[in-house]
């Protein structure tokens, strides 16, 4: 979990665009719990501290079901940092095996999600943005093996 602070100024000139910032703040995160406390001084505000996690992203691909995207490492735990490695150091080998680069693999992204998200089938897979049928078909199997390994 992350903390981030706001200041909200309750004069008419700042208190618009300081709402709006943190507003706008709110849209991107999963916000946890907050906590406020008025000050006072040269300059009344409100002090907000907002305790939140990043957001999986969940996009839309060719009108197919929402696919899910892990983009921010900070958002695994220490386990899936764990599987994470596990995953890159299976892509380093298979690229070297096909004579590919690592990222016509899998992405960073891909990886991370995987890892967040532990797919137990074909069907999860396909869930995770980047995974179409020809990764699935060419790398789903060997994924799901490692997971299970792990």
């Amino acid at each position: 979990m992350k903390v981030k602070h706001f200041r909200v100024r309750v004069s008419g000139e700042h208190l618009q665009n300081d709402q709006d910032a943190i507003n706008q703040f709110l849209t991107e995160v999963t916000v946890e719990k907050t906590a406020t406390n008025f000050i006072t001084g040269m300059i009344d505000y409100w002090s907000v501290l907002v305790f939140y996690s990043p957001k999986t992203e969940k996009i839309k691909e060719n009108n197919e079901t929402e696919k899910v995207a892990v983009l921010n490492y900070e958002e695994l735990t220490q386990e899936e940092k764990n599987t994470l490695n596990s995953l890159k150091h299976w892509r380093s080998e298979t690229s070297s095996k096909l004579g590919l680069p690592q990222y016509m693999i899998c992405h960073n992204s891909e990886l991370m999600t995987i890892a967040k998200m532990r797919p137990d089938s074909i069907d999860d897979l396909k869930k995770i943005k980047g995974f179409g049928q020809h990764k699935i078909n060419r790398y789903g199997n060997d994924i799901l093996s490692l997971l299970q390994v792990g």
